[in-house]
């Protein structure tokens, strides 16, 4: 039950890192007001950066990490981030990261309890 907890906990502060650096690496990007097509495919590589620097940090499954992070990045931060007015404070993507990662995490918690179960019978 500790091994999913804590799947949890690192689920949700990537969402928190993977929100950060977008947010960051958008405001650094937007400069002149222009948000092109080339830096917005840029920004498409945080999630997976992000991820394979927190999985080789914390030794976790890289592909899982990878899955989630990209996750992350579409639903919330994403859509966030382009529906909104630009004026809204940096602390609320943050929360957006860490409630997209921990809603993220659960789908593969529950399908390795499930597994887990099942492969006892």
């Amino acid at each position: 039950m500790v091994k999913y907890f804590k799947f949890f906990l690192y689920s949700s502060l990537l969402g928190v890192f993977v929100s950060i650096l977008f947010i960051l690496a958008h405001d650094i990007l937007t400069q002149d007001n222009l948000f092109e097509f080339w830096e917005f495919l840029l920004t498409l590589f945080i999630p997976s950066l992000t991820a394979t620097i927190f999985s080789k940090i914390f030794k976790l499954e890289l592909i899982t990490f990878i899955a989630i992070s990209n996750l992350i990045f579409i639903v919330p931060i994403l859509g966030a981030a382009f529906g909104a007015s630009g004026s809204e404070p940096f602390i609320s993507y943050v929360l957006l990261g860490l409630v997209g990662g921990a809603f993220w995490s659960l789908p593969f918690i529950i399908y390795t309890i499930v597994r887990n179960k099942l492969s006892k019978h």
